[in-house]
C-alpha cells in the first residue's frame, strides 16, 4: 500500500485556529521537517492542549477516536500534540501551555496505546503568519 511502504507519516493533534493553517505558515511541511516524516494527518480542535482537562472529556474521547482511526489507516511513525501561544480555545499562560501540552501528549500515548513516540510541541507566536516550533518533550 502506498501510504505504508513509501511515506513516513505522523498524526498531529493541532489547534483549529485559522492562523496556523494559512498557506504562508506552511504548518504541515514545517512540522513534517521537524518530525522527519513526509507529512502529517491533522486532527484539529480548539485548544488541543486543554483536552485532557476533565470538563473536556467528551471532546477528548472524540479526538482520541479520530487519532486511533488514522493510526490504523496510515500506520504513522509518530504522534504529536501541537499547542500554540495566544490560543482562544485554551487561554492560559505560555508556561501553562508547555505543561498542558506535555500532559496531553502523555495522556494521548496512554489513551491510544500507540507504540511509537508521542511528542509535545508549542508553536511560538511571532505574528499571525510567523510561528516557530518549540519542542517541549516526548513520551
Amino acid at each position: 500500500m502506498w501510504g505504508r511502504k513509501h511515506k513516513k507519516l505522523a498524526v498531529a493533534l493541532v489547534c483549529a485556529d485559522w492562523r496556523l493553517h494559512q498557506h504562508k505558515v506552511d504548518m504541515n511541511r514545517r512540522l513534517a521537517k521537524l518530525l522527519d516524516v513526509h507529512g502529517a494527518d491533522m486532527v484539529a480542535v480548539p485548544g488541543p492542549d486543554g483536552l485532557e482537562k476533565p470538563e473536556r472529556s467528551a471532546e477528548w474521547q472524540t479526538a482520541a477516536g479520530q487519532i486511533k482511526l488514522l493510526v490504523g489507516a496510515h500506520a504513522p511513525l509518530i504522534l504529536v500534540v501541537v499547542a500554540h501561544q495566544r490560543c482562544a480555545g485554551h487561554p492560559v499562560s505560555d508556561a501553562e501551555h508547555e505543561a498542558d501540552v506535555l500532559a496531553t501528549a502523555k495522556a494521548l500515548k496512554e489513551q491510544t496505546g500507540f507504540a511509537g513516540p508521542v511528542r509535545a510541541v508549542l508553536m511560538v507566536y511571532g505574528s499571525d503568519i510567523s510561528w516557530d516550533f518549540k519542542p517541549i518533550g516526548q513520551f
